[in-house]
């Protein structure tokens, strides 16, 4: 069953709670959409979810920064209502085993055209970027014991800039060697798979069908 359209963040949405978090003044280090994308796509998948007054701030503020904000009351209200919606969003795709539709921007070379083929995959960085910020942050997901989510992590954390890497960079190569992926929209089924992968055995939820065609790739 499809998951009920009317709770469903629209592109405009999309846009405008990226652009609430572009607002926030560049010190706080706030996320931006993919990279929050992520980052609420792991707090779904812990065992037991914290409570958004435990998770929200980390969006505004990647450093931690008190009470950081777009600077207006009203603006904050909003971004906060946008953030909880697609929060809820994702959850509902998760408890209703519908394959998520991760938020990413697509990738450009220096004079803005967008990147094709292997290249293009680099759009995926900063999703998997917020998704290791919350896995970092909580326990139930990088310390897990099961083999399943340790394999599925890989699916994840394979498109980290190649900074983040750290002790997963040998892991990535080996991956990038034996299960390559070709371009972005195989990389987006290869994630979304792993995803769903990661909720079965953290949450408990159905996996997917994965013969559905799915209804056109959500993008920011």
């Amino acid at each position: 069953k499809m998951s009920d359209k009317s709770n469903a963040v629209t592109d405009d949405e999309f846009v405008e709670a990226d652009e609430l978090l572009a607002s926030i003044p560049v010190e706080a280090e706030a996320m931006d959409l993919a990279e929050a994308d992520g980052f609420m796509t792991a707090v779904q998948l812990l065992p037991k979810t914290p409570e958004t007054k435990d998770w929200l701030p980390h969006i505004l503020s990647t450093i931690g920064a008190k009470d950081a904000g777009t600077g207006s009351a009203a603006s904050d209200k909003r971004l906060r209502a946008l953030l909880l919606k697609r929060f809820h969003q994702i959850g509902d795709q998760l408890t209703q085993a519908v394959l998520l539709d991760p938020v990413y921007f697509e990738a450009e070379d220096e004079k803005g055209r967008p990147l094709t083929g292997k290249a293009a995959i680099e759009a995926l960085e900063p999703f998997a970027l917020g998704f290791l910020e919350a896995a970092q942050t909580w326990p139930g997901i990088l310390d897990t014991n099961s083999r399943a989510v340790a394999r599925s992590l890989h699916g994840v954390l394979r498109h980290l800039p190649e900074e983040a890497l750290g002790d997963f960079a040998q892991v990535k190569t080996i991956l990038d060697k034996e299960a390559p992926l070709e371009d972005l929209p195989s990389a987006l089924s290869d994630m979304v798979s792993c995803l769903a992968e990661i909720a079965h055995e953290t949450k408990g939820y159905d996996l997917p069908e994965l013969n559905e065609p799915e209804e056109g790739e959500e993008k920011a």
